[in-house]
């Protein structure tokens, strides 16, 4: 979708991007890392066209047309309603009127955001404004996504909202680039992750190796520092976020993981996935990613899995004398609890001690069970 090489970009001697180089595949998604000042802005204006470059060349495989670029700013006409801000590009290109208001409409229904159709922006929260930009993106029938910081100005509450939208994108097979200080979001969301230093990229990694098998002590200071301000514990709630976040799971976790599972919930798990399952389980296979279940019984699915590949899915009966355990599972510094209400929620909590109790746990039912 995306190759870029050797691109320079000067504002003087030291500031600016320097021979940058990279691809972009279809449907990849990318973070780019570092400290402020590291040119990742700048790299995303270049990319964008907005910055001219120096030296090098940018080309992408379809039309450049269909790159959206979006900033912290709220880059919105204030002057048009959520909808007409939505539709008013694709009208003017000559998309039949009705057609593209219908779209705009399925997609702010879709993301919470149907209410404020007829609102003038000036008059939505900032994240709000936020996640209409990124919808007028995606309404611009954009194949890349550009985000620079977007929820830099936000807080934390409102900055959920954007970031829930954009994991609930990242189902749709959109490329995209993004800039992030929210480290536990880019662990969800990034195939690769660029780290940049004084406009120079010092490493481009998949995003399991990158936070997983760092070995740069700098870059490892870094991760930690930010680390530390990610909350613990965040939800994910409803259908699209529990897609979204099996399936960036599958993204982060490193080849040869091991989940580990306790009072699931058998074949009930697998129906909020709908489609996206078979994606989620293609990608599982392929990394080699073992199940370690302990379970009151098995699905259908479950048992066909058993039987098709042993190795990556384990399963032991709960022993009769335990009663509801917490339905849990377990994955390096994390635990997700899965509660099937109304609508299926997700609430993780990213802790190392937390998680290695819960996983000393499992390994006491693993024992007792047959």
């Amino acid at each position: 979708m995306l190759n870029v090489v050797n691109v320079t970009k000067r504002y003087c001697e030291t500031k600016g991007i320097f021979n940058i180089s990279f691809k972009v595949g279809e449907g990849e998604i990318i973070c780019l890392l570092g400290k402020s000042g590291s040119g990742k802005s700048t790299l995303l204006k270049t990319l964008a066209r907005i910055e001219e470059i120096n030296e090098g060349s940018i080309t992408y495989t379809n039309d450049e047309g269909h790159v959206g670029y979006v900033a912290q700013e709220y880059t919105l006409w204030p002057h048009l309603n959520v909808l007409d801000n939505l539709t008013l590009a694709p009208t003017v290109r000559g998309a039949h009127k009705k057609k593209v208001q219908q779209e705009a409409l399925r997609l702010l229904e879709r993301f919470d955001l149907v209410e404020y159709a007829q609102t003038p922006v000036q008059e939505l929260s900032g994240g709000q404004r936020q996640r209409v930009a990124i919808l007028r993106a995606v309404m611009n029938k954009s194949k890349v996504l550009l985000l620079d910081e977007i929820t830099s100005a936000l807080d934390p509450e409102l900055t959920k909202s954007v970031l829930d939208l954009i994991r609930a994108l990242s189902k749709d097979g959109y490329t995209m680039v993004i800039s992030t200080h929210h480290m536990s979001f880019a662990l969800s969301i990034a195939d690769r992750i660029m780290f940049l230093k004084d406009g120079r990229v010092i490493q481009d990694r998949a995003s399991a190796e990158f936070f997983f098998a760092q070995e740069d002590p700098e870059i490892k200071s870094f991760i930690l520092d930010i680390a530390k301000k990610d909350e613990e514990i965040e939800v994910f709630r409803g259908k699209e976020q529990y897609q979204a976040y099996h399936l960036g799971l599958m993204r982060r976790l490193p080849c040869g993981s091991t989940i580990y599972i306790a009072g699931a919930v058998g074949d009930r798990w697998y129906a909020p996935m709908g489609d996206f399952y078979e994606q989620y389980e293609e990608t599982r296979l392929k990394k080699g990613i073992t199940w370690k279940m302990v379970m009151y019984e098995q699905g259908e699915i479950d048992l066909r899995l058993m039987k098709d590949y042993p190795k990556y899915n384990q399963f032991r009966k709960m022993p009769e004398d335990v009663q509801n355990p917490a339905n849990y599972n377990v994955c390096g510094d994390t635990v997700i609890t899965q509660i099937f209400d109304e609508e299926p929620t997700i609430i993780q909590i990213k802790n190392q001690k937390i998680a290695d109790t819960y996983k000393r746990f499992f390994e006491e039912l693993w024992r007792s069970a047959k």
